[in-house]
């Protein structure tokens, strides 16, 4: 058998020797897949019966869902367009960078087990996965469960695994209890996903760890983790492989999770690896690094093709505009802790790596991080789960990858929670007024509008409360830019011509604050989205604001006893500088890059 394999790559060496490579391999990252009909049943929980033909769904509340930075049901039907677009273009590998499942629950790894394996079998695909801080969230499985589920009256009920604190008393009916919602750790991901990258396969070409090419099990892919006090160590597991899949491409899955043990009331934890990243990985995985550069010098030898993805970001992901966002908003906002240092992209640049596809941040983004003798292209693909839901597919040809953004606008089935909605908007009507959103989201013609309305209220329900300075908030949400202006006694220098009084009434601060996380989100992606005279009037309003002499606020009752209107002032001119220099980003939608890795050439843009 061993003689027979070796022959068999000898053959395929043979057939594709002097062949140029052209291939495609897609990549979605963030799914945060929840499987909406697992099956809960056992414990007490039955679900929303949507109609008398569908099984009950098991779904979170839309109100969880404008609190949180992903969708937790839609993605569902997000997943299944993606995958029937990329069977529709004949694409054969698939790329998972992190963050497949949004929390590791055995409850939805076995759906979404189930569901990749159905186009591995129909569509003959190959997926090839890497864990993100959502799988697992902690190293090991842990007690946990979710207090947003909606039952079928539409009011909030919580499911939690069996050891968790709130099961050690009896049942209730808003408290069900089932270990399939439990967090899963390492052992439960890569039992559940074994087949997709995560363990050898007999398809592949060559298959190998940073620990030995034949070191499989998960208790041979073990590295020595220490608290940051140095006082408590743990063996603990690391999934990377490098995987050839077709003869001459390499894919190079890094499991960049870094997570810190410590030792509360005598137990064993950990902290997430949220916020570590690269950062930790130079610290506290330096093995990973000496692997990587040992892979590009062999691939380099070999005249293979080489493509890294992971799930967090090897580059910095603001265009430039980290300082300035840290000046206005704090160094904790806008997930600055989850940015690589100059020093850390640097030295991942300097392991010779070329492409890097990562997840992460649910941005579209692109970076490039040059060193003396290397470009590292750094490409943050969005989430299918978030504004705006896309992905990335890398079409090989030859020596060039064209790196190209894919739309999910449309999908079918984005709507088909909405009667679950209904029902939760009217207990909320009913029982709690306060907590009730905005109606209009349930009115979404379809998957691109839903995503954009959900990002709306996202930013007011959490991005407005956490990150802008209370100068923003509250009271002048409401305000257009041309009422702004008139809070002012400070003489404009270059009085407003009728056109520009026009725009500046057609835009309120809450609108720029929403078309601020739109840009900040999916790039150039947004521009569809934003209206030009919002586009033009934050240009006249960032040019008056600029040229204003002293600030000298007007006294309007209770604004101005509320208000600092002149740090308001400063604050929106330092936002519409950044809001400028966002549109001005690195090509985000598609480029042509240059993989040989025998030579540093630039990238192009596609040809329209």
């Amino acid at each position: 058998m061993r003689l027979l394999t070796l022959f068999s790559l000898l053959l395929v060496a043979l057939q594709t020797y002097g062949k140029e490579l052209n291939t495609q391999i897609a990549f979605i990252p963030d799914v945060h897949f929840h499987d909406i009909y697992a099956d809960f049943s056992q414990s007490g929980f039955k679900g929303v019966k949507l109609d008398s033909q569908t099984k009950p769904v098991a779904i979170r509340s839309m109100k969880a869902q404008l609190h949180s930075t992903r969708l937790f049901n839609e993605n569902y039907f997000a997943l299944l367009a993606a995958l029937n677009d990329i069977a529709e273009r004949g694409v054969k590998l698939v790329a998972l960078p992190g963050d497949f499942t949004d929390d590791g629950q055995p409850a939805h790894l076995k759906g979404l087990k189930a569901l990749l394996n159905d186009y591995t079998k129909r569509y003959d695909m190959r997926f090839f996965a890497i864990p993100g801080n959502h799988d697992p969230v902690k190293p090991i499985k842990t007690a946990a469960g979710k207090s947003d589920f909606l039952n079928d009256e539409g009011r909030e009920v919580a499911i939690f695994s069996r050891d968790h604190r709130n099961c050690k008393t009896s049942q209730t009916d808003t408290l069900f209890c089932d270990d399939g919602i439990a967090h899963g750790g390492y052992q439960e991901i890569v039992s559940a996903m074994a087949d997709f990258g995560l363990m050898p396969n007999s398809q592949d070409l060559l298959w190998q760890t940073p620990f030995a090419s034949d070191h499989a099990t998960l208790s041979e892919r073990q590295y020595e983790q220490c608290s940051e006090d140095k006082k408590h160590c743990v063996m603990l597991p690391d999934t990377s492989y490098l995987v050839e899949p077709v003869a001459g491409l390499w894919l190079l899955a890094i499991d960049a999770n870094v997570y810190l043990p410590e030792f509360k009331n005598n137990q064993l934890t950990f902290k997430g690896s949220g916020n570590a990243g690269y950062n930790k990985v130079l610290t506290e995985k330096p093995y990973l690094i000496t692997w990587i550069k040992q892979i590009v010098s062999t691939a380099k030898k070999q005249n293979k093709t080489l493509i890294a993805f992971s799930h967090f970001p090897m580059g910095e992901f603001y265009d430039q505009q980290s300082a300035s966002i840290k000046e206005l908003y704090g160094s904790d906002a806008f997930q600055l802790t989850r940015e690589p240092t100059s020093n850390t992209q640097a030295t991942l640049a300097e392991t010779g790596l070329r492409l890097h596809i990562g997840g992460h941040m649910h941005m579209n983004d692109t970076s490039f991080i040059n060193t003396t003798k290397n470009t590292l292209y750094n490409i943050q693909a969005p989430s299918i789960s978030a504004y705006r839901p896309a992905y990335k597919l890398v079409s090989i040809i030859g020596s060039e990858a064209k790196v190209d953004t894919v739309l999910l606008d449309s999908i079918t089935g984005f709507d088909a929670l909405f009667p679950a909605y209904e029902k939760e908007y009217c207990y909320l009507a009913e029982h709690d007024p306060d907590e009730k959103w905005l109606a209009d989201i349930l009115d979404s013609e379809d998957y691109h509008q839903f995503t954009l309305r959900h990002l709306a209220g996202l930013t007011r329900w959490r991005f407005i409360p956490r990150e802008w300075p209370k100068s923003f908030r509250n009271l002048l949400l409401s305000f257009s830019f041309h009422e702004l202006l008139g809070l002012y006694d400070t003489p404009l220098n270059k009085p407003l011509t009728q056109h520009s009084e026009r725009v500046l009434k057609e835009v309120t601060l809450f609108e720029f604050i929403r078309d601020f996380y739109l840009l900040r989100n999916v790039g150039s992606l947004a521009f569809e989205d934003i209206p030009t005279t919002h586009l033009k009037a934050y240009k006249v309003m960032a040019q008056q604001l600029n040229t204003m002499g002293q600030c000298i606020p007007k006294k309007i009752g209770k604004i101005a006893q509320t208000v600092d209107v002149c740090t308001l002032q400063i604050g929106l001119s330092k936002a519409l500088m950044i809001f400028e220099k966002l549109t001005d980003g690195e090509n985000d939608r598609c480029l042509i890059i240059n993989l040989n890795l025998n030579a540093n050439k630039p990238a192009k843009a596609c040809r329209p």
